[in-house]
């Protein structure tokens, strides 16, 4: 009785090594694939590439610490760059997807949903990742790494939210939508001109500490320059965006028919690089069933404008209450008597 009770004590023994041996290596392999989609350090990543099976592409490439361009073309917005590479470097595997599942979700990384994400550093190709859907119960992502057979539920501790979104395919959700971003000190001169009221055409001139000069069609103006309104109104250009580019499917008979008018406003801006930057103006028509004509500009819409922006690349949609601020006549800037 006595022997047999201490076998069973063994067996007990035995069996609580061996669960506990392998349990122990279970979490520690697990510990060791926590981290296998985390970009540790995201200030060496240059370049990042995400596709998808629509064809859509979009390539970030790094010019210095603070700028990213897409596809080399345009700047990229650095909101979306910072929530992208916090992504990066939070995300961590939630758990493998579990043996009766994995089939199905490898399916679905080689599917319709699949998002392909390559991260570079230094130039060099680090990771490729694929990422599908959200897991089931919506707390995690699935994704898989290249070269790797086991598919894993990926998430952002504290964070319940799908992953795939950050990581944008399309080129035009990434583009900066700034049409001018200056700190007032590095401009130079400002030419407001508007074509159908040419007698408020003002050039304001700036020395980048306090010095202004009003001028109008090249001539020094006589009047007393309000210097302070004049520095506010500069500080005006440090973030102003358009609304949105104008589709391609726009009628091009109109998008034409706009573009062939004289623009009823032109900003130029040169700053102390020489470098220069324009925007042009043009009225958008009142979509309203009823105008009242006796009101003068009431054929025209009084929240939205087209514009030519970036060197005339973008055909964009701006509004008013972005624009207003820097839409300002000759005597705005001179001391009223």
């Amino acid at each position: 009785m006595k022997i047999n009770r201490i076998l069973i004590i063994v067996v007990v023994l035995l069996i609580g090594v061996a669960a506990w041996f392998y349990y122990s290596q279970s979490n520690s392999t697990l510990k060791d694939k926590l981290k296998i989609f985390t970009v540790e350090d995201t200030a060496s990543v240059d370049k990042l590439f995400f596709a998808d099976k629509n064809g859509n592409t979009a390539t970030l490439t790094r010019k210095s610490a603070t700028v990213w361009m897409v596809n080399d073309t345009f700047l990229a917005r650095a909101d979306a760059i910072k929530t992208v590479l916090e992504t990066l470097k939070k995300m961590k595997v939630r758990f493998p997807v579990a043996k009766s599942m994995e089939q199905t979700v490898l399916k679905e990384l080689s599917g319709p949903s699949q998002r392909k994400v390559e991260v570079y550093s230094n130039g060099d190709l680090i990771k490729t990742i694929y990422m599908a859907n959200e897991s089931m119960d919506k707390k995690g992502t699935y994704m898989l790494l290249e070269g790797d057979e086991q598919p894993y539920e990926v998430h952002i501790p504290g964070h319940n939210g799908f992953l795939q979104t950050r990581f944008i395919v399309n080129p035009r959700s990434w583009r900066d939508p700034s049409i001018f971003s200056y700190d007032y000190r590095d401009i130079r001169k400002v030419v407001l001109k508007y074509n159908e009221r040419p007698e408020v055409n003002v050039e304001i001139g700036f020395d980048g500490a306090k010095g202004i000069e009003i001028s109008q069609n090249g001539l020094k103006v006589a009047k007393a320059v309000d210097t302070l309104a004049a520095i506010e109104y500069l500080a005006g250009y440090k973030r102003i965006n358009y609304e949105f580019i104008v589709a391609e499917s726009f009628p091009k008979a109109e998008k034409d028919s706009i573009l062939s008018s004289k623009p009823w406003v032109e900003i130029t801006i040169t700053d102390k690089n020489k470098a220069i930057r324009t925007f042009k103006g043009f009225h958008r028509y009142n979509t309203a069933k009823e105008i009242d004509t006796s009101i003068p500009g009431s054929q025209y819409d009084s929240d939205r404008m087209y514009a030519l922006v970036n060197g005339g690349k973008d055909f964009v949609l701006v509004q008013f209450f972005q624009m207003n601020p820097l839409i300002k006549p000759l005597d705005y800037f001179l001391k009223q008597q």
